[in-house]
């Protein structure tokens, strides 16, 4: 069974790296902890659902948004994305000299804090 309380609090911390995410700024370096924070805690939700509900092991990070996909919580589109965003999120832990900063502004601004939004409200939906 999911823990509405774990599950609550997390989405209250993915809510305040989006608002901060959306209100933007120069500095890179703030933007990709923001991102690899607010995928961090997408990652967790992702994983604290499928072990309560007793869905099949992810592989990876990424792979945890296609478990969610195939039970249903999410569609595939945003499972895709979602997908992405736990790569960005390793690119920036492991290959943080290799993040194209542009890149991820783009994306954010182009769909990226939709899709922070969309997820939110199916695991929000879970939590009750």
């Amino acid at each position: 069974m999911v823990d509405t309380d774990r599950v609550r609090r997390l989405l209250v911390m993915l809510e305040r790296y989006r608002d901060l995410l959306a209100e933007g700024g120069p500095d890179p370096y703030r933007r990709r902890h923001l991102v690899q924070t607010a995928a961090q805690i997408c990652i967790d939700l992702a994983n604290h659902v499928i072990a309560a509900d007793g869905h099949r092991t992810p592989r990876d990070y990424g792979d945890a948004f296609r478990v969610l996909a195939e039970v249903g919580v999410l569609d595939d589109g945003l499972a895709a994305r979602m997908v992405s965003l736990a790569g960005a999120r390793n690119v920036i832990v492991h290959l943080y000299a290799e993040v194209d900063d542009e890149l991820l502004a783009r994306s954010i601004a182009d769909g990226g804090l939709d899709d922070l939004g969309a997820f939110a409200s199916r695991i929000a939906a879970l939590a009750g």
